[in-house]
């Protein structure tokens, strides 16, 4: 509960309130200070809207206008029945949940990346030894605001084709990744107090790109089929929703995929109702079998995301952003004022990856490494895995009753072992599931992972401390 002191300081906020600066946009400024400066910590419960009404001497309507804007900025989080939470945001804490920096004897299943090997140094040493050997690099000094060269774009439409996205070289643009690419959709079709719609377990990219642009994030039903169109539906019937942003194809953190029907259904529903989809299709080409893109569906009402670094090496952060065509002069001037230009270099290593076939023999040595990583999942953790797939990053997996899942990413964290709760991929009141993923493309051998699965595993056998002193 917020300190008497606390509400001390926003009974003087808002009595020094004047002039066109209304009550409640001071007790806003008063209570982001606190969460800010670290006095009201994450997580703290705060007082009740009539509570801090009678404190402050203000209308109970005041406070509740107040704590409405702290939520749409992410710094409060409001549950029905149980009261109003300090909620940190998201890209000031993901190094909770998910290790920034390598710590040496830790197994890190927080982050979710390829299995590294050999045969993607050396193709890397290659691509650079024959960078050293040309004469002509144009790519080292383009400095202009450009959607890429011509031939970068190409090449992007030949592998966007290749993963059953078929896009013109001219409505598509170069990107640093697919989150950049995400963030320039949502920047182009949404502004504050616009309603975009995800997974209710989402990327968390995702969750902080609303922080950022102000617009209020509100999660879908989903199953182990991934988003529930029916839901999908109902919430543009009821409201008006600008944009819904997806990851069809191994959602973070679930790993579902959803079938061709729901796809379609999707597509007919956002097409009905006027509503932008922006489809995350980063995992797309590690399925064997590849999926048929939503954004193929309706392509004058979609983006599509995606990049190499979750598929062919992890640095080469080079990603393709498919837009629709009356939104193409509207994305580039977003991609100029907050990027300028993809980083060139990069793109030009993954155009001729695509070109020689390097991508594509890296990406199907992925497939066989993950495959090997998820049946030592399912070996050690079956009884406990919620979603997987033999070419998928990472595993979902259910926490036993008598645990909670905090509780266990502690416990595991003493033992040298690293996972990800599901906190940093909740969408507003979405009720929190017991559960933790990890992610199988940890640096470390197969014996070393093969041994962390197990501890995790005898962790999940064993009954929690009486005491948490961690």
């Amino acid at each position: 509960m917020a300190p008497v002191r606390v509400l001390s300081k926003w009974h003087d906020a808002v009595e020094a309130a004047h002039g066109t600066e209304s009550k409640h946009k001071r007790l806003v400024k008063a209570i982001a200070l606190d969460i800010e400066s670290g006095a009201l910590a994450s997580g703290v419960r705060l007082a009740t809207q009539r509570e801090v009404a009678a404190a402050l001497g203000i209308s109970v309507q005041t406070v509740t206008n107040a704590y409405k804007e702290l939520e749409r900025q992410g710094l409060v989080r409001c549950e029905v029945g149980r009261g109003s939470f300090v909620s940190a945001r998201v890209t000031e804490t993901m190094s909770n949940y998910i290790l920034d920096s390598a710590e040496r004897e830790i197994v890190d299943f927080s982050t979710a990346r390829i299995v590294h090997t050999p045969d993607h140094d050396n193709a890397w040493r290659e691509i650079c030894a024959t960078f050293a050997t040309l004469d002509s690099q144009p790519w080292i000094h383009s400095f202009r605001p450009i959607a890429g060269f011509e031939h970068h774009r190409q090449a992007g439409a030949a592998w966007l084709a290749s993963l059953n996205m078929p896009v013109k070289p001219e409505l598509l643009l170069v990107t640093n990744g697919a989150a950049h690419g995400i963030f320039l959709a949502l920047a182009s079709t949404v502004g504050p107090g616009d309603t975009v719609l995800c997974e209710s377990l989402t990327e968390h990219g995702v969750i902080g790109a609303a922080n950022v642009l102000g617009f209020t994030l509100k999660g879908l039903e989903i199953d182990e089929y991934g988003i529930h169109p029916e839901h999908f539906e109902e919430m543009c019937d009821s409201e008006r929703v600008s944009a819904l942003v997806c990851t069809p194809t191994f959602n973070n953190p679930t790993v579902s995929v959803i079938p061709d029907s729901r796809r379609r259904a999707i597509a007919r529903i956002a097409e009905r109702y006027g509503v932008y989809v922006i489809e995350d299709d980063v995992y797309g080409a590690l399925p064997a079998k590849t999926c048929t893109p939503i954004a193929s569906l309706i392509p004058e009402l979609a983006f599509y995301c995606t990049s190499m670094t979750k598929s062919v090496l992890t640095g080469l952060r080079t990603g393709y952003l498919a837009m629709p065509r009356r939104l193409a002069l509207r994305v580039e001037s977003v991609l100029r004022v907050s990027s300028w230009m993809a980083t060139s270099p990069i793109a030009e290593i993954a155009t001729r990856w695509i070109a020689d076939g390097t991508a594509r023999r890296l990406v199907e040595l992925q497939r066989q490494r993950l495959a090997a990583r998820q049946a030592m999942v399912r070996e050690v953790l079956g009884e406990y895995v919620l979603g997987a797939h033999p070419n998928a990053l990472s595993a979902w997996l259910r926490v036993p009753d008598y645990w909670q899942a905090e509780r266990v990413v502690r416990e595991l964290r003493n033992r040298q072992i690293a996972v990800t709760s599901p906190e940093p991929f909740l969408v507003g009141n979405t009720p929190r599931p017991n559960a933790v993923r990890i992610c199988v493309g940890a640096e470390a051998s197969d014996a070393a992972c093969k041994s962390a699965l197990e501890t995790i595993a005898g962790v999940f056998e064993q009954y929690p401390h009486v005491h948490d002193f961690t």
